[in-house]
């Protein structure tokens, strides 16, 4: 017989590692403090070690609470996936794709035509992520992230490499200024995506002093960049994968200057089995081939 603990005690255990919190951990579980406190408590004793230090308003895990807290996360991912495979079924027809916000946005749904759904034959199911997962996909069969992504149960692979650039709507080459001109970049407010780091780079590499920009404007979210450069409101860096259809339309303008160099590539999360159902395989194939045919 396996000697394992308690299993609620393990659900109280891996909420609380993950908000460091008891409360936050009651709040996710549907319980009170009180009990997610027993809970860790009863787990201690079983061990044998404390999980947790125990401050005023937060608690910190020792250090075989993080070693416990790895075991905990992968063995509950792991059992949400069997679980979720088997309520499923494997010959389903349903496929849910997780994929990034912004490749979501910008480059499945031109795809997703009326005659590409019914050569696919079966159901997708689409569930947009604005940031990469932790460690596990939830019920999803297949993922598209942002950068190499470690999921229980998934292998990752490259699936999608893109070239950085500045774009801008033709209206702010029309003017004045030249683009060519290095003050063109110095003359017009800079749209970023949730930091400088792009927009830094590009001026460095212009020999351009950042500080001399007329101004800024952030977001959050790479589309929401690109919506902003469309109407106008300023320079942008956007790239070959979510810009395509805009430098295709004329919308945007590839502006001159040199690319800058990639920080991550768009990688295709797969089951780590040999065996996938027809619908998975079918949608999985689609997405290969629909990304060959854009490289």
């Amino acid at each position: 017989m396996r000697e394992l603990p308690n299993l609620n005690a393990i659900r109280a255990f891996d909420a609380a590692a993950r908000h460091g919190s008891f409360a936050q951990a009651a709040d996710e579980l549907g319980v009170s403090h009180a009990a997610v406190s027993r809970h860790v408590r009863n787990l201690e004793a079983e061990l044998g070690v404390e999980l947790f230090e125990r401050h005023a308003r937060h608690i910190v895990l020792t250090g075989e609470g993080s070693l416990f807290a790895r075991t905990a996360a992968d063995s509950l991912s792991g059992l949400e996936l069997g679980t979720g495979r088997i309520r499923r079924g494997g010959g389903r027809s349903t496929v849910i794709l997780d994929v990034e916000s912004d490749l979501a946005t910008r480059w499945l749904m031109p795809l997703l035509t009326d005659e590409t759904l019914s050569v696919l034959n079966v159901n997708l199911d689409i569930r947009i992520r604005p940031d990469p997962p932790r460690n596990m996909l939830g019920e999803a069969d297949l993922a598209l992230t942002l950068g190499a992504v470690s999921c229980v149960g998934f292998k990752a692979t490259p699936f999608l490499d893109y070239e950085a650039f500045p774009v801008a709507a033709p209206s702010l080459l029309a003017a004045g200024l030249e683009q060519e001109n290095p003050v063109f970049f110095t003359s017009h407010r800079l749209i970023h995506e949730r930091g400088i780091y792009w927009w830094r780079s590009y001026f460095d590499a212009l020999d351009l002093s950042f500080d001399d920009a007329a101004g800024h404007l952030f977001f959050n979210r790479s589309h929401l960049c690109i919506d902003a450069a469309v109407r106008g409101l300023g320079l942008t860096i956007g790239d070959d994968v979510v810009c395509r259809d805009h430098l295709a339309s004329g919308a945007l303008v590839r502006l001159s200057g040199p690319a800058l160099p990639n920080r991550a590539r768009y990688y295709l999360l797969v089951p780590d089995t040999t065996s996938l159902s027809g619908p998975v395989r079918q949608v999985r194939d689609w997405l290969r081939e629909s990304a060959t045919q854009r490289n």
